[in-house]
């Protein structure tokens, strides 16, 4: 299915559940995709992980007992340079949803070729350079 997961997850499923939801959503305003209207990433962090939030909760409602839910997400900072919080918001969004559980943690790394690169930009702030995400996993009751 192709279109905006806060309408598409409200669709009749006729009763259909799954095993697995695996997504990977824009890191709220880091990148953005496009300035169509219910597209994420050109919203403010608030409405952000308000519309995030109203989308893992559909895609929960769909998974079956004992369904697991991996979403891979990062940390991303506001204009002041500070951290939304945006992983521990994601694990608070999944905990609201009934039944789900917070599972599994694991660490995704990447590149280090390109974070040396950006290393002494980075530092001139005092920002460290991100070398990896969060894989979170949550499992449904």
């Amino acid at each position: 299915y192709v279109g905006d997961s806060n309408i598409v997850l409200d669709r009749d499923w006729n009763g259909k559940t799954f095993d697995m939801i695996f997504t990977c959503p824009p890191y709220a305003d880091l990148e953005v995709y496009s300035e169509l209207k219910g597209d994420i990433s050109n919203m403010d962090y608030d409405d952000f992980m308000f519309t995030l939030e109203s989308i893992i909760r559909k895609a929960c409602k769909l998974l079956k007992s004992g369904g697991m839910a991996v979403i891979v997400v990062g940390e991303v900072r506001n204009k002041q340079g500070n951290y939304y919080g945006f992983v521990a918001d994601t694990v608070k969004a999944f905990q609201r949803c009934k039944g789900m559980g917070f599972y599994n943690d694991a660490v995704l790394a990447t590149s280090l070729a390109s974070a040396a690169l950006r290393a002494g930009g980075n530092m001139k702030s005092g920002k460290l350079v991100k070398v990896h995400q969060n894989v979170l996993m949550f499992k449904k009751a």
